[in-house]
């Protein structure tokens, strides 16, 4: 904050605190008049200097709460500043969905006629270019997760441009899975016998495969051959650890390895065995050991806990549905 500012915040409140008096005392109405106003408005110019980027040149805003009365009016302006400066939760989360219609660099938050509702994949398909490039970019604060799929529909687009953003940022997040692996397998060459940096690896490497970014097949199995023994290590480190089981079934069905995944599933706790979180991998291995008896039962058990998952809500369903057309 300059001195400028800080002369206009002091003189603010210097001729706010002669108004005050002048009203006090019964001093000249216009004296009294134009102390406030004056004061006001070098208030007002001073304390925007508090106001976030280009809202500081919104300063006639606290200069108007100022107005209200003197000496009351500053606290009004100090409250509206609070407010400005943390605004409530939700106001500074990244916004995901793109209504920038602008050239790149001049981002807004304007909304372009017949955009509501649009979404990135949406945007994505949109015939205009600059609206698709926009969209890509946005990509960057997404999870990978969410991020990677719609990369590869960048990397098909029609417009040059929008390949190469798609390309460069696909390889900064694949960079970033390349640096976290390395960190975690120095952690584990310094210290073998850990069981968390183990399991992290082991989970990095599977979200490799399952972001489909492994290149092929081959290079998948590697993944997963790899985050299988991970897994086994972090059991033998840390033969409590609830989690490391589930994570060895979900790996194994993913790898098509039935006998691995028996295995782990016989090493989960029986008090989990029917959790909602252990239930739909039990599903996946006796749909893959061709068990439909087994599958049967696990599906009487997921409907007797009662358990929400539209997905596999829709395969007892249509389960239910040919076993009653067979009866």
């Amino acid at each position: 904050m300059n001195r400028i500012r800080w002369l206009a915040v002091i003189g603010g409140v210097a001729l706010h605190t002669l108004a005050l008096g002048c009203l006090w005392r019964g001093g000249p109405v216009a004296l009294t008049l134009l102390a406030h106003v004056l004061g006001s408005l070098a208030w007002g110019h001073g304390v925007a200097a508090f106001l976030p980027g280009k809202m500081q040149a919104t300063w006639w805003l606290p200069a108007g709460c100022a107005l209200v009365f003197p000496g009351a009016g500053l606290v009004a302006s100090l409250l509206l500043l609070d407010a400005l400066r943390h605004p409530p939760r939700g106001q500074n989360e990244t916004r995901y969905v793109i209504w920038n219609e602008q050239a790149q660099g001049e981002w807004s938050d304007a909304m372009p006629g017949g955009a509501a509702g649009q979404s990135i994949v949406e945007i994505l398909q949109s015939p205009r270019t600059q609206l698709r490039r926009n969209a890509v970019l946005a990509l960057r604060d997404l999870d990978p997760q969410m991020a990677i799929p719609l990369l590869r529909k960048g990397l098909q687009d029609s417009d040059e441009q929008v390949r190469i953003y798609a390309q460069n940022i696909l390889s900064g997040m694949l960079e970033r899975f390349e640096g976290g692996i390395k960190e975690l397998e120095q952690q584990l060459r310094a210290n073998p016998g850990a069981a968390l940096p183990a399991r992290r690896l082991a989970e990095q490497f599977f979200e490799l495969v399952y972001l489909d970014v492994a290149g092929d097949d081959e290079t998948a199995a590697h993944y997963l051959t790899q985050a299988l023994g991970l897994l086994e290590r972090a059991a033998a480190a840390a033969p409590a650890d609830r989690e490391i089981p589930l994570l060895g079934l979900k790996y194994a069905l993913r790898a098509r390895d039935v006998a691995t995944a028996r295995r782990w599933s016989a090493r989960i706790e029986p008090a989990q065995q029917n959790s909602q979180h252990v239930l739909p991998w039990r599903m996946e291995l006796a749909f893959q050991e061709a068990d439909w008896a087994g599958l049967r039962a696990l599906f009487a058990a997921f409907a007797q806990g009662r358990y929400f998952n539209p997905r596999i809500d829709e395969v007892v369903r249509f389960w239910s549905a040919g076993q009653a057309m067979k009866q």
